[in-house]
């Protein structure tokens, strides 16, 4: 598998992390109790203030993928300092509302005509914080505890989550006299238990899984989620910008815990029992 740009690496960490937000407010998590969980736990190696984490939140809600990606800075190559008197404001008021969002903070004093539009940028204000040890960590008083939201195992809707897995299947003999070992991918909604799609292959190359999961949107729609095992074509760079581009949260389950998977591991057993495998030699239009 082609490694991803610098781009794409940062963009699949900002969209992991959007997604965990997403995830903990089902949970009935608050946002700022999901952010505040998500600041506390690295993403794409690195830990994040929970304000930078709410940014990439509503980006996701409201662009899209795409919109994680790092985006050239329209003020490049200028400089933009605070005012003395901007510098007062900005401090009285974060002292006053220490929990205020500096977002809603800068909003607040541009409202008020204290700050004028463009002649500031915002992460002056965050160093300026940060100098004054009023940035969030600093006044975060009692940190949450390690940990966050689980995911219910029971979904109460269709397409709400949407589970797969591979398994060998019949050896078929070929004309040339060789033998095949197919591969059977199978698709599950974990509400209905309808398969989305099954179809044996002959091998388990990702472009096979790609196939199959694409006869599954085609049919049913497209899962909030989609739930796997650690397998190397599961985890791969370019399943992960598939999802992330199709508005797919993809969820991977822990190492060694066979039986969180064990429902479509048992839908696959079925479908081998009761199918002939039929194989398919087409590209993948992913």
């Amino acid at each position: 598998m082609n490694q991803p740009s610098d781009s794409d690496a940062l963009a699949l960490a900002r969209h992991a992390a959007a997604s965990w937000i997403q995830e903990a407010i089902k949970q009935n998590f608050t946002l700022a109790r999901a952010t505040a969980l998500a600041s506390e736990r690295t993403w794409g190696g690195k830990n994040y203030s929970a304000s930078t984490l709410e940014s990439w939140y509503y980006l996701l809600r409201h662009q899209g993928f795409d919109a994680l990606h790092r985006q050239p800075r329209s003020d490049k190559g200028t400089r933009k300092a605070l005012s003395p008197e901007a510098c007062q404001a900005i401090v009285e008021l974060r002292q006053q509302y220490p929990q205020l969002k500096i977002k809603v903070l800068v909003r607040q004093l541009l409202d008020k005509g204290v700050l004028q539009p463009g002649t500031f940028s915002l992460p002056s204000v965050y160093r300026l914080l940060a100098a004054h040890q009023l940035d969030a960590h600093s006044i975060k008083h009692n940190p949450p505890p390690q940990g966050g939201p689980t995911k219910a195992f029971e979904c109460a809707l269709a397409n709400e989550l949407w589970m797969t897995d591979l398994m060998y299947g019949p050896t078929l003999r070929l004309p040339s006299g060789g033998l095949l070992q197919t591969r059977l991918f199978g698709l599950l909604d974990d509400c209905s238990r309808v398969v989305p799609h099954a179809q044996y292959y002959d091998s388990e190359k990702l472009c096979w899984f790609l196939d199959c999961f694409r006869q599954g949107l085609a049919q049913r729609g497209f899962p909030d989620k989609l739930y796997t095992d650690q397998g190397k074509i599961f985890t791969s760079y370019h399943l992960q910008i598939v999802c992330a581009n199709l508005g797919i949260r993809l969820c991977h389950a822990k190492p060694y815990a066979a039986w969180s998977k064990g429902k479509v591991s048992y839908c696959t057993s079925l479908a081998r029992s009761k199918r002939e495998p039929r194989l398919v030699s087409n590209e993948c239009a992913f």
